[in-house]
């Protein structure tokens, strides 16, 4: 990472408070050297269950007032945020940071190189319960065996994680493709959308990603990017060999391209037809303007 990079910095930052698992090492690396220590965020963006929104939380010290400084505990430190729009929803996290710093010729420091975050606790603990949309979209034996995988990332088991995620995307391929599909019939591509769900018939769970992805239209690669293609590349890496924090890296990934493509696509999808029937109702000469 670029030391200049403040705002990468903030976000990666971000996903260790919000999202990353207990125990399990959050390593960010410099080139160059940074000559500050980075520290956790002033303000994140986070969901709050009260505002039912994502508004910004403000780092503060647990027990003192005006501070936003974490507070040491003997091992690690502890600081919480809060919610700025209610004021009445919190979390504590009890975290640990090791700095590896660079020292020049004459023994002087020369920045930090290296930093590496460990969540050591957080209350409330992490959220086991997937997005309602996912929720929505699983039958309910996928569902069990998404919540067992949460679960595992959530308390860094990386090979568990990741078996229960490949068992996930490979049951529920089809779903998937033919999400696509509808999706890119939606936006008028009748053609692709045949070609996306013709990759069902394929045998193997990793020919028919594949397939499906090669065949996506450009109107749904947000930025450029495939979703079904980062979901083929990351189920398709074989787990033998692999630490439980490589498997746990994956896994994070996989959990973060289908949780992309379930709560927005479909959200989405079905906020597009409800606009296109109201737009048909409003046009159709039949029916006055109270109907």
């Amino acid at each position: 990472m670029n030391s200049q990079d403040a705002g990468d910095l903030a976000k990666r930052l971000t996903e260790f408070i919000n999202t990353w698992p207990l125990y399990s090492s959050f390593e960010i690396v410099f080139e160059p050297p940074t000559m500050a220590h980075p520290n956790l965020p002033d303000m994140i963006l986070r969901d709050c269950s009260i505002c039912e929104a994502t508004p910004t939380w403000a780092r503060e010290n647990p027990t003192v007032s005006n501070s936003s400084s974490p507070m040491g505990v003997g091992v690690g430190y502890v600081v919480q945020y809060v919610c700025t729009h209610c004021g009445k929803e919190n979390i504590h996290l009890w975290f640990d940071q090791a700095n590896t710093n660079r020292k020049n010729a004459d023994g002087a420091y020369g920045g930090t190189t290296r930093s590496v975050f460990r969540k050591l606790g957080q209350w409330p603990s992490q959220q086991i319960e997937p997005d309602r949309e996912i929720s929505k979209a699983l039958s309910q034996p996928l569902l069990d065996f998404f919540k067992k995988g949460l679960t595992s990332l959530n308390h860094g088991y990386g090979l568990g994680a990741l078996a229960y995620f490949r068992r996930v995307v490979e049951d529920a391929s089809t779903v998937l493709i033919d999400l696509f599909a509808e999706r890119a019939a939606a936006e008028g591509d009748q053609a692709a959308a045949d070609t996306i769900r013709a990759a069902k018939g394929a045998g193997h769970v990793e020919d028919r990603l594949r397939t499906a992805a090669d065949a996506l239209p450009t109107s749904l690669r947000p930025g450029g990017v495939n979703p079904l293609s980062v979901l083929y590349t990351h189920y398709s890496r074989g787990i033998h060999g692999l630490s439980d924090d490589e498997c746990l890296v994956i896994a994070q990934r996989l959990y973060f391209a289908m949780e992309y493509i379930f709560k927005n696509w479909r959200k989405q999808m079905e906020d597009a037809a409800e606009f296109r029937r109201t737009v048909q109702r409003w046009s159709d000469p039949s029916k006055g303007p109270q109907q």
